[in-house]
């Protein structure tokens, strides 16, 4: 058939007003999975690209770059010896410190680069606005535009360097043009002599990217190694940062993806389901074509132009939607990864972004138009347009239901990192068996009817069970089900992952009871060192017991940039308990005071191979052989951290300084007492901050919250969505009902019979698909849980969270009633005809 007489047919289908809004839902209701898709992909590829840019700044054409194993940096020595390598092309010295700039309007941690004015000689983005002697001669940083201005940065800004606090000049704030992407990275840019001043590291050198000449790759390779194991320092790829950032990333980004998928299933579902109410208008077309000579093939054609239509319509409005929700809700948030890499919060939309949302859209489509097309066309012409369930398609549905809910106990058991696939057979097992519990729901409620009910309430009860209406109904209460299974998983899950983080916050948090750390959130993981203070002084601090060195920092071992904890030996508690995975806490606790031992967190430990009792090289700047106390979990850190005491610490890096000081209070003593005693004795040191383990603690939430936002923005569109979803489904099917309410007019029943049965029918349907939902999504909270714990090494305290069933349940049943009883009201004031309604 041409394509201009299928467009012929088409608009005669379209034409009545009921398919038009039933297309609209069907739209819809793909669009909001698109959407989703989209806006999340959108998210996550940003934070990655973000590192990858401002690597790209800094690498240039460089392939290698040996890299210091601690903040301390290494010797410019290095430098010279790696010029005079044979092969060696060109140098690019920097040295990098994390700092804190302090505007008028707040403060920012950022990424402090120092850079050698003999590098515009090289091919390095970063310094092509840059002149020689502009670098040469500099006394200040240049920030991106961006950052100058949310922080509202004058001609004076303050720079926190560690527990100092020291002025310098704001140069001319850097633009696109002059840094392309980077201007959406946190990061301040100066000359290498002025960075060295500033931080006190004369001399000192934290990395030097390398580029070798044609040829010469392995000559330059083998000598940059030797000279790295004699410097203890890394020799790496020049775009290393970027690997270790998509390790880093790479647990959030596969829990992302895991919801993002789940997200699409619901997204899939409402479509679905939506094209499940428009099979009257569907079956109508299909045999009004077959009336005229049709064959099946020119009927298929038709329908797939239906889902081509739907389709590119519900795309277009899909990425639209997510567009703006990676704007207004799904904003990049790099949260704690930003203590570790300059992780800025640009917004880059990928082609590949816009390409999965747009195939899922358009699959969706198709599968829901030409699902219901096998039936409709083996349909005869004039047949009964009813759906029952015979005895042998309710055994088929329960057998199938129970296999699909054993595919999903067998991912949860066996393989949880195959969790979207656990969630989609478990869907598979909610819309198989959903018919069987709806009847026994709908039988259960016209029991209670009998007694409590009235004709209104008989009256929905009839209409329910209507065969004409089953298909209509069931895909109502299915919609209902999916969008509460998809809010109750992301709840649940959420609460049980922030419950692990909380949990092991206030194990690392209650190791003291007044803190002192620089100020500024990148304090929180205390990996930021600062000058010694004198702890006799803060020793004779009214209330104060015991005064202990904090060391920390961040350590590349392999792909990892891990999170090394490092409290003192006299600690009140060097074991986080609740994290403990292997070992026992007492064991572990005191294997740690003594020398040499150490704690790994799970994911290290299997990627390396290592048992409790065995021996390792740990590659500090000063590599330790330590024995593994114990196995934790990854205590909120991605990539994984290292536990060990302070004295060991001190052994393996350079520098002694502390990264924090924790002090313990006599017992009975106020700890608010205590802390305004140590702030006094502090006294001008502004860049330090004092604080309670409680105040810490609250700190340490609010980064857990921050980090978990997504997994609350999820659940919250999709409940939003779920409610709109379900509102225009009813909607839709009161509107097609309209004829049937005339018809109960003209017999004699009131409005209020009408509306009182109307409502009635609306909470059976959405209740009965809500709860049915709540229990499925009770079991894919464990699924969901397992596979976060199993894949990202989180921290996560194992529940099934109830209330989250309750208010999911309650949420969507009784809003979406609640609206709905205001078009259910103008729908029975519909003017009575006698004629008998088609359904």
């Amino acid at each position: 058939m041409k394509l201009s007489s299928v467009r012929y047919i088409y608009e005669g289908h379209i034409g009545a007003r009921s398919v038009l809004v039933q297309l609209a839902f069907a739209t819809f209701g793909i669009s909001v999975g698109v959407a989703l898709l989209f806006s999340s992909q959108v998210s996550s590829t940003s934070l990655s690209r973000s590192v990858t840019q401002l690597n790209t700044q800094l690498v240039g054409a460089s392939q290698l770059q040996l890299d210091a194993r601690g903040p301390e940096g290494f010797s410019e020595g290095v430098l010279e010896a790696v010029r005079h390598e044979p092969g060696v092309r060109s140098t690019f010295p920097i040295l990098e410190r994390q700092v804190n700039v302090i505007g008028e309007a707040g403060e920012r941690s950022v990424d402090l680069i120092g850079v050698d004015p003999a590098a515009l000689r090289s091919t390095v983005p970063l310094l092509h606005r840059f002149s020689a002697k502009l670098l040469r001669h500099a006394k200040g940083v240049a920030l991106p535009g961006p950052l100058a201005s949310e922080i509202n940065a004058g001609p004076l800004i303050k720079l926190q360097i560690g527990g100092r606090l020291t002025e310098t000049l704001l140069g001319p704030p850097l633009t696109q043009a002059d840094v392309g992407g980077l201007v959406h990275s946190p990061v301040a840019v100066t000359s290498i002599n002025y960075a060295q001043h500033l931080t006190n590291s004369e001399h000192r050198l934290t990395r030097i990217f390398i580029r070798y000449r044609k040829g010469q790759g392995t000559r330059v390779r083998r000598a940059l190694a030797g000279l790295a194991t004699r410097s203890n320092i890394n020799l790496n790829p020049g775009n290393f940062d970027s690997q270790l950032f998509a390790v880093a990333v790479s647990p959030e980004s596969q829990s992302e993806q895991l919801f993002s998928a789940i997200s699409a299933l619901v997204g899939f579902m409402f479509a679905l389901n939506a094209m499940l109410v428009t099979i009257p208008a569907r079956r109508k077309l299909v045999e009004d074509l077959r009336e005229q000579g049709a064959s099946p093939r020119i009927t298929v054609q038709v329908l797939l132009f239906d889902a081509f239509i739907i389709g590119v319509l519900a795309c277009a409005l899909g990425l639209v939607i997510g567009d703006a929700l990676s704007i207004a809700v799904f904003r990049t948030q790099p949260g704690y990864l930003s203590f570790a890499f300059p992780v800025g919060n640009d917004r880059i939309v990928a082609w590949q972004s816009m390409a999965i949302a747009v195939v899922v859209g358009v699959v969706a489509a198709v599968a829901g138009v030409l699902w219901p097309v096998r039936q409709i066309l083996a349909r005869r012409i004039g047949a009964p347009r009813q759906f029952a369930l015979s005895r042998r398609t309710r055994l088929a549905l329960l057998i199938a239901g129970m296999a699909f809910l054993a595919l999903t106990t067998l991912v949860l058991l066996a393989d949880t990192r195959a969790a979207v696939i656990g969630n989609a057979t478990l869907i598979a097992a909610l819309v198989c068996l959903l018919p069987l519990l709806f009847d026994g729901l709908l039988r259960l409620f016209a029991f209670t009817s009998r007694f409590l009910g009235g004709v209104g309430a008989s009256m929905a009860v009839d209409e329910l069970r209507a065969p004409q209406t089953r298909v209509r109904s069931l895909a109502v209460a299915a919609l209902a089900a999916v969008s509460v299974f998809g809010v109750v998983e992301f709840q649940g899950v959420a609460t049980n992952l922030k419950r692990g983080l909380d949990a092991s916050a206030h194990d690392l948090d209650s190791s003291a009871d007044v803190w002192i750390t620089p100020r500024g959130s990148s304090s929180l993981l205390s990996t930021v060192t600062f000058d010694p203070i004198d702890t006799a002084a803060l020793a004779h601090v009214p209330g104060v017991r015991q005064v202990s060195v904090y060391r920390g920092s961040f350590l590349d071992w392999g792909t990892r940039r891990l999170w090394v904890i490092a409290p003192a030996r006299d600690s009140r508690s060097l074991v986080p308990s609740s994290q403990l995975l292997s070992s026992r806490r007492g064991l572990a606790s005191r294997r740690l005071r003594a020398a040499g031992w150490a704690l790994l967190s799970q994911a290290l430990a299997s990627e390396y191979h290592l048992r409790v009792g065995q021996t390792f090289t740990l590659p500090s700047p000063r590599p330790l052989r330590m024995r593994l106390a114990g196995v934790t979990t990854n205590l909120g850190w991605p990539p994984g951290a290292v536990l060990l005491n302070a004295t060991d610490y001190a052994r393996g890096w350079e520098g002694s300084d502390p990264s924090a000081y924790e002090i313990q209070a006599a017992s009975g003593t106020s700890l608010a007492a205590v802390r305004s005693g140590v702030a006094a004795v502090l006294g001008s040191q502004r860049g330090l901050a004092v604080e309670t383990a409680g105040e810490r603690a609250q700190r340490h939430y609010a980064l857990a919250a921050q980090g978990l936002a997504r997994l609350t923005q999820i659940r919250r569109l999709v409940l939003t969505s779920a409610i709109l979803a379900i509102v225009a489904a009813m909607a839709s099917l009161l509107w097609q009902r309209r004829d049937r309410i005339a018809f109960n007019r003209s017999n004699g029943l009131p409005q209020r019979v009408l509306w009182r049965s109307l409502v009635c029918e609306s909470a059976v349907l959405l209740g009965a698909g809500s709860l049915i939902g709540a229990i499925f999504g009770l079991y894919a909270q464990l699924l969901g849980s397992h596979f976060l714990s199993v894949v990202t090494g989180f921290p996560i305290v194992f529940t099934i969270e109830g209330v989250a069933a309750i208010s999911g349940f309650a949420l969507v049943s009784v809003v979406a009633v609640a609206i709905l009883a205001v078009p259910g009201y103008l729908a029975v004031r519909v003017r009575a005809r006698s004629v008998s309604p088609a359904y």
